[in-house]
């Protein structure tokens, strides 16, 4: 692990935490390591977001789109920002394109149903949404790390270990 995906990774957790300070930290850390670090750029646009700094946060997934072009979440996330300033078109179009891109995003298959709805096309609004719940379903950590296995993987190999030993000395 590299040194910017390690600060990556603690600023995704401190930013779930709420501790919005210290996840800037450690996403400008990421970049300033690696610049074209697009998933650092993007989470620290939801940092804006979660800030209510529209402005830089558009600016933040832009530069995620611009370092990586397949990043369907930076697509998905801009796709936001256009709907919280009204322009529902410009969004609709970045949400179809961050599902282009992934076909299993279902963030972006939620934000589109969420618009469709807010448009009055209801109909639209509930296949997207139910697309994206069955979406969700399949990979319930959609948009956020998924989880570490290490812990259960150090315990299967210390109970792999033991019956070993149980077995060698049973052969004794």
């Amino acid at each position: 692990m590299t040194i910017d995906s390690s600060m990556y990774e603690q600023g995704v957790v401190l930013l779930e935490q709420g501790a919005f300070d210290q996840a800037e930290q450690c996403f400008r850390a990421a970049i300033q390591a690696e610049p074209g670090h697009a998933r650092a750029w993007n989470k620290l646009g939801v940092l804006y977001v979660h800030r209510r700094d529209l402005q830089q946060a558009a600016e933040c997934f832009q530069t995620a789109i611009d370092y990586d072009p397949e990043l369907a979440a930076a697509y998905s996330n801009l796709g936001n920002v256009y709907f919280e300033q009204g322009d529902f078109e410009t969004a609709l179009v970045v949400y179809h394109r961050a599902i282009e891109i992934d076909p299993e995003c279902a963030t972006a298959y939620h934000n589109l149903g969420v618009l469709y709805k807010k448009q009055g096309n209801i109909n639209e609004g509930i296949k997207y949404l139910k697309k994206a719940s069955k979406l969700y379903r399949r990979r319930p950590w959609q948009g956020r790390q998924p989880p570490k296995l290490t812990g259960v993987r150090t315990i299967l190999w210390l109970i792999i270990i033991g019956l070993l030993f149980f077995v060698l000395l049973q052969h004794r």
